[in-house]
């Protein structure tokens, strides 16, 4: 398997780690019936579509992802094909090689990337006028990924800087997370 494919399977456990923990329930409840059974009942939809409203990272202009460095040609929608409901996701290559930017943008507010057990090392930003945090995977011991979850008005952007493992760490992903994340901050919507 390429080492692309190594860095996409990597995004799809996140991404599956990342909707399971947001929230996610069940939407029916089972209701006792009088004959003992239990009758299933739906949850009334807020949205025909999850993802409705959210805002689509892969819309970022060309020439702003060229400009902080990652290679617009190699943008990939959703993680490894797969469309998480809930959330948008894009990802590129940066024109250093080492490492990847994915960006997710979901409904999870700042508290609720807080909360997870699954992450540590939590340092507040700034980012513009917007609070941020950035974050650890509390499974990356080698520091090979780095967070930056980034407060919008409907739920968070988060920029993941995510080593090339085949070509391995030749710098910080935190500070190229911050990066991406200051450069591509004016896109974010509400700017």
């Amino acid at each position: 398997m390429t080492s692309r494919g190594n860095v996409l399977r990597g995004l799809v456990v996140a991404v599956g780690v990342m909707v399971v923990s947001a929230g996610c329930g069940d939407p029916t409840e089972g209701k006792p019936t009088a004959s003992g059974t239990t009758a299933v009942t739906t949850a009334p939809s807020k949205s025909a579509d999850a993802d409705a409203g959210l805002w689509d990272p892969c819309s970022l202009p060309d020439s702003a992802l060229s400009a902080s460095g990652l290679d617009p040609s190699t943008k990939e929608k959703d993680v490894a094909g797969v469309d998480f409901e809930g959330w948008k996701v894009c990802d590129w290559r940066s024109t250093a090689q080492w490492y990847n930017l994915s960006i997710f943008s979901g409904t999870p507010t700042l508290q609720d990337v807080r909360k997870r057990p699954d992450y540590e090392a939590f340092a507040p930003l700034t980012v513009g006028t917007r609070q941020a945090v950035q974050y650890l995977s509390v499974n990356d011991k080698k520091r090979l990924n780095c967070y930056v979850a980034v407060e919008l008005l409907r739920g968070t952007a988060i920029f993941k800087a995510q080593t090339n493992y085949s070509i391995g760490k030749q710098g910080d992903p935190c500070a190229e997370a911050r990066r991406h994340t200051d450069e591509l901050a004016k896109y974010l919507p509400g700017s």
